[in-house]
C-alpha cells in the first residue's frame, strides 16, 4: 500500500489551511503543562530505559554499514551490549556482545569485519556468524558442554528495507505491526535494500535529555527564530500540517515559501508519496526517537537521539540517504552540499537546547507549556506513559491523556 492521491492532497491542503488559521482550533483540548522533571528525574529515566527503550523497535543502523558477510557494528546507542553481524546468508542478526564462557566482549571496535567467525579475545571461543558455538580450546577440560545452549544470545532484529531495527523485548509485536500507518505510507521502503543508499552517518554528544532534541525535530514553532537565516528562508512556518497517528507515531508537512523549489537532479526515492517532498519538508516521527525527514524527492535523512548514561546526556545520530551512493560520479558533490546544509540546520538546534536542560536542572522551569503546533511533543509524552504504564509513573510526573480523539486511525 502507498499513499492515495486523496491522502497526498489532504496533507498538502491541511498544511495550507494552517497558514490561514487565526484562532485556536475549536474542539481541540488545551494541552496540560508537561512536568519539566520528566527531562531530568533519574527514576523516570529508569522507567523509560526499561519500557521505552527496552520494549520498542529502535532504528540503529543502515545495511550499508554492514556491507559484506562478517561485517559487524556495535550498537552503543542502548544500555546493553549488542552487536549487529551480517551472516554468510546476507542476513543481519543482532546478538548480545557477550561470550557465553566468561562474558568477555566479542568485538571491541565500533565496527569492522571479522571474516567467517566471531572469536572471543579472552579464551578464543569461536562462534559462527549465525551465533552458534563452533569451537573452544582444550575441549577435554570441559565436561559435556551443550553447544546449542551456549550459542550467542539473540536479540530481536528486523529490517525495514535498508533500515535495521532491534527490540530488546522477545515478545514484542512484529516490526511492521509496530510501524502501522507509517509502514503503509512508505511501503516502497520494504524493497529498497539496494536503492536507498547511505551517504553519511554523523553523531555527536549533546548535554541534554534524549527527548529535548526529539522535541525540536517534531515541531516547527522555532523555525522562524532559530533558523531565521537558513531554513526559514525556504519554509513557510505557519503552513505546518500535523497528523497524529497510532502508537505515538505522527507525520508533518511544513510548506515552502512562495517561489522556493525543492526540486533537484537526484533520482526520486519514493514515488508513492506523490509530490509531498516537493511541497515542503515532509517528515514522520516513529516512536520513540526516530524522525524520517524528506529533504526533497531525492534526499532523505533519519534522526535518532539516545539516552547516554544520565538523564541530562544523550547522543544525536543522523543517517543521510539518497538513491545513489556518496561517491556517485554525477551527484556526489551535490550530496556533499545537501549533507552540509541539512546538518548545519539540525545543529543550529543543538546550540540552543543545552540552555533548556540547564534551566530544568537548576529548577528554574517547573513545566513545559505547549501550543497547538507543538502537539506532537505532547503526543510523545502520552505514548511514553502508555508504554511505561500510567500507574507506574509517579503522579507528579504523569501527563493526562487528552489526545485520544485526535489520533487518526
Amino acid at each position: 500500500m502507498t499513499m492515495s492521491s486523496a491522502l497526498v492532497e489532504s496533507i498538502k491542503r491541511r498544511a495550507a489551511d494552517e497558514a490561514e488559521r487565526t484562532t485556536y482550533p475549536a474542539g481541540f483540548p488545551v494541552l496540560p503543562p508537561v512536568p519539566a522533571a520528566r527531562y531530568a528525574d533519574a527514576g523516570f529515566a529508569a522507567l523509560e530505559a526499561d519500557a521505552v527503550f527496552g520494549r520498542s523497535w529502535l532504528m540503529v543502523a543502515h545495511v550499508d554499514e554492514l556491507p559484506v558477510p562478517g561485517s559487524y557494528r556495535r550498537v552503543d546507542q542502548i544500555d546493553r551490549p549488542v552487536v549487529l553481524v551480517r551472516g554468510d546468508d546476507g542476513t543481519v542478526r543482532a546478538f548480545s556482545n557477550t561470550c557465553k564462557h566468561r562474558g568477555a566482549a566479542l568485538v571491541r571496535d565500533d565496527a569492522g569485519t571479522v571474516g567467517r567467525r566471531l572469536t572471543c579475545p579472552y579464551h578464543n571461543w569461536v562462534y559462527a556468524l549465525d551465533g552458534t558455538l563452533v569451537g573452544y580450546p582444550e575441549a577435554h577440560n570441559f565436561a559435556d558442554l551443550d553447544r546449542d545452549c551456549l550459542a550467542l544470545t539473540p536479540i530481536r532484529c528486523a529490517t525495514w528495507g535498508p533500515l535495521i531495527f532491534v527490540n530488546l523485548d522477545p515478545d514484542a509485536e512484529p516490526l511492521h505491526e509496530f510501524l502501522g500507518p507509517v509502514a503503509d505510507d512508505l511501503s516502497e521502503l520494504a524493497g529498497m535494500e539496494e536503492r536507498l543508499r547511505l551517504v553519511a552517518h554523523h553523531q555527536r554528544p549533546v548535554p541534554v535529555n534524549w527527548k529535548i532534541p526529539v522535541d525540536a525535530n517534531i515541531e516547527t514553532y522555532h523555525v522562524n527564530y532559530v533558523h531565521k537565516d537558513t531554513a526559514a528562508r525556504a519554509l513557510r512556518q505557519p503552513a505546518t500540517g500535523i497528523q497524529l497517528l497510532p502508537k505515538g507515531h505522527s507525520r508533518m508537512l511544513i510548506g515552502v515559501q512562495e517561489g522556493v523549489s525543492f526540486a533537484s537532479p537526484l533520482p526520486t526515492i519514493f514515488e508513492g508519496v506523490g509530490d509531498l517532498p516537493l511541497a515542503g519538508t515532509f517528515s514522520y516521527h516513529v516512536f520513540p526517537n526516530l524522525s524520517i525527514v524528506f529533504g526533497g524527492p531525492g534526499f532523505l535523512f533519519l534522526i535518532t537521539n539516545w539516552p547516554d548514561g544520565a538523564p541530562n546526556r544523550s547522543t544525536y545520530h543522523v543517517h543521510f540517504c539518497a538513491a545513489v551512493p556518496p561517491d556517485d560520479s554525477e551527484h556526489g558533490s551535490l550530496l556533499d552540499v545537501l549533507v552540509d546544509v541539512n546538518e548545519g540546520v539540525l545543529f543550529e538546534d543543538l546550540t540552543v537546547l543545552p540552555g533548556i536542560q540547564a534551566s530544568i536542572d537548576a529548577g528554574a522551569l517547573d513545566a513545559v507549556r505547549l501550543s497547538y503546533q507543538e502537539r506532537r511533543i505532547y503526543a510523545l509524552h502520552e505514548a511514553i506513559d502508555r508504554v511505561i504504564g500510567a500507574d507506574r509513573v509517579p503522579g507528579h510526573l504523569r501527563v493526562p491523556p487528552v489526545l485520544g480523539d485526535h489520533v487518526e486511525r
